[in-house]
């Protein structure tokens, strides 16, 4: 938008400068990999997809792993998603 400045929908600062629009883009194209996931099913034996986590869980720095687990960020962002659904037209 030239010039206009689009509505802050958060107020947190795990998200600074989220808007509306761009919560909603987001959405938007988890939705579309929702549709093209339901079409393109994985074919991966449980051991496969137990030891695909291990090698990710390795890549995370040993500080990391030692942390317990913090949803703050996903739930600071179903915060704002919630608020961006009341703020669209």
């Amino acid at each position: 938008m030239h010039g206009v400045k689009e509505k802050d929908v958060t107020s947190t600062s795990v998200y600074p400068g989220l808007t509306a629009e761009a919560v909603l883009a987001r959405e938007t194209a988890l939705a579309r990999f929702a549709r093209w996931e339901a079409d393109h099913p994985a074919h991966l034996e449980p051991a496969a997809a137990i030891a695909a986590v291990a090698a990710l869980y390795d890549l995370l720095r040993a500080s990391s792993r030692l942390r317990a687990p913090d949803p703050s960020g996903v739930m600071a962002f179903h915060a704002i998603l919630l608020r961006a659904r009341s703020a669209a037209p």
